[in-house]
């Protein structure tokens, strides 16, 4: 095996590694406040190196551009989901997004 090949398959272990590990936290926490804590890391660190062994296999090819180009997407939006997710959350759950004065008051 050549040292690209030992890029790739320790970038695309890597990746799958931090998948495997937010699927788990995914599964494990009770609600879904603490469940989107858990997509951090599977939309953003492993997506980018899933994307750098496609890269690294496709050299700057159409495949490891359109990687690249993906996993740029999902770090940038990926945040504007999660909030907006939590948000629609916290509307169906108390029928508003802003913090109450009892909440303030009581606390968690």
């Amino acid at each position: 095996m050549t040292p690209g090949h030992w890029v790739e398959w320790i970038l695309l272990s890597l990746g799958v590694a931090i998948q495997v590990v937010s699927v788990a936290g995914l599964l494990a926490m009770p609600n879904l406040f603490d469940r989107l804590h858990y997509l951090a890391p599977a939309s953003g660190l492993g997506t980018l190196l899933i994307a750098g062994a496609v890269a690294a296999r496709e050299a700057l090819d159409h495949q490891g551009i359109e990687a690249l180009l993906i996993a740029g997407f999902l770090l940038v939006f990926a945040p504007v989901l999660t909030h907006a997710t939590a948000r629609a959350a916290r509307i169906r759950e108390h029928g508003d997004w802003r913090v109450q004065d009892e909440e303030r008051v009581k606390g968690p």
